[in-house]
Order: C-alpha cells, then sequence, then structure tokens
C-alpha cells in the first residue's frame, strides 16, 4: 500500500534558509516527467522515512498556487548534513508506466528454526535481492520462512517463493541464510613437558642440602 505525502512547490528561497524554517528541498523526476522542486515539511519527511524503503510506493500530492498534481513515485535518495544527520534533500523517482525498474528488494525471515533450538547458529547470508519488476508489481518485502531449517541445511534463492511477476538477477544456487553446527568447546590440556618438568624441579631443590662451611 502507498504511503501519502502531501509537499508544495519550492519556494525562491535558498536550501539553508527553508532548513531553517523546518522545510526539507525535494525533486521530483523521471523519463518524459519534467523535474518539479518541492518542499516537505521535516517532521513529515521524518515520520515517513521511519516506514518507507526503497521499495514502498509513495503517493505524492504537490500543492501549489492554484492547483494541485499527484504523482507515484519512490524516494530515491536522502541526503543528510555531515555534523548533524538531519535531512537536507530528498530525491523522488516518478517512474514511467508500464515499464519495468530494478530493485533492491528485502528478505524478511520468519520463525524460529529446529536447527537454532538444538544450539545451532543462524547465518544471514543475503538479506535483500536485486530484482526487475513493474511499479505496480513491487512489493515491499520477500518473506522467508526459516521454521524447519535443521542444523547443517540451507535455504537457497530456488527455495524461495519469489512473485512470477519479478525477475530476479543473483544466481538460484546462492545460500540465502543457513543453520550452522554449534562449535566444539576447546578443551585445554597441560602438556607432558609442563606437568613433568615443575615437579621435577621442586623436588631437586627439597633434596638439595645446604652447604657446609
Amino acid at each position: 500500500m502507498a504511503l501519502k505525502l502531501e509537499t508544495t512547490i519550492r519556494e525562491k528561497d535558498k536550501a539553508k534558509r527553508l532548513l531553517k524554517r523546518k522545510l526539507v528541498p525535494g525533486i521530483v523526476y523521471g523519463p518524459g516527467h519534467e523535474n518539479v522542486e518541492v518542499q516537505i515539511p521535516e517532521r513529515e519527511i521524518v515520520s515517513m522515512l521511519y516506514k518507507a524503503k526503497e521499495t514502498t510506493p509513495i503517493h505524492l500530492v504537490i500543492k501549489g498556487k492554484s492547483n494541485e498534481v499527484e504523482k507515484d513515485v519512490f524516494i530515491k535518495s536522502v541526503q543528510l548534513h555531515k555534523l548533524t544527520d538531519k535531512i537536507i534533500h530528498v530525491d523522488f523517482y516518478e517512474p514511467e508506466p508500464g515499464k519495468v525498474m530494478h530493485f533492491k528488494v528485502p528478505l524478511k525471515f520468519v520463525g524460529e528454526p529446529v536447527g537454532v533450538k538444538a544450539g545451532g547458529t543462524f547465518e544471514e547470508i543475503i538479506r535483500e535481492l536485486e530484482v526487475e519488476v513493474l511499479p505496480k508489481n513491487l512489493i515491499e518485502e520477500i518473506v522467508v520462512d526459516t521454521s524447519n531449517l535443521q542444523v547443517g541445511e540451507a535455504i537457497r534463492i530456488s527455495d524461495i517463493d519469489i512473485p512470477e511477476t519479478m525477475k530476479v538477477f543473483e544466481d538460484p544456487d546462492e545460500v540465502v541464510v543457513a543453520i550452522k553446527a554449534p562449535r566444539a568447546e576447546e578443551v585445554v590440556t597441560p602438556s607432558v613437558e609442563e606437568e613433568e618438568v615443575e615437579p621435577e624441579a621442586i623436588k631437586e631443590k627439597s633434596e638439595e642440602k645446604p652447604k657446609e662451611e
């Protein structure tokens, strides 16, 4: 489901002045579309970024002086201040209708593996998949059920239930997640030399008689 975000056409003020007024400058661009400069209330964009991923569709409402435009976009990049980490610019991408796009879709691992209950270690190898898909068929995340995974077993890309509308670029045999066997505890035993030398040295000292003058 798309998230809704209301913006306004950017004023002529410089970016620094907008930021002081708690307004974040941004731009909407895409093939076949004119670039539109916008400004977003800082509170609104911060709240959205807590919920949105690269794969989250956003319904953008752009308010002008006399009209209102609506666009379906994705967040393409977010620029942060080097010292404060505050958002200082946002790029929105408006895809061309009917044209596939490249996305990195995150994997969501669910369930407690049987192998972990048995003492194994859960190891994530791949956390996202690069896919090609029409924006209308995009999903925010791919769910991977790990409940039945035993110690020594793994889930590969070919084992994941991926919608037919999405084309995955990675090798199907690539391991996504695995359960490693628990490491055997190392038992440190003293060497033969350590066992024999020290008592022997003590014995020799105890048998040594004091010198007579």
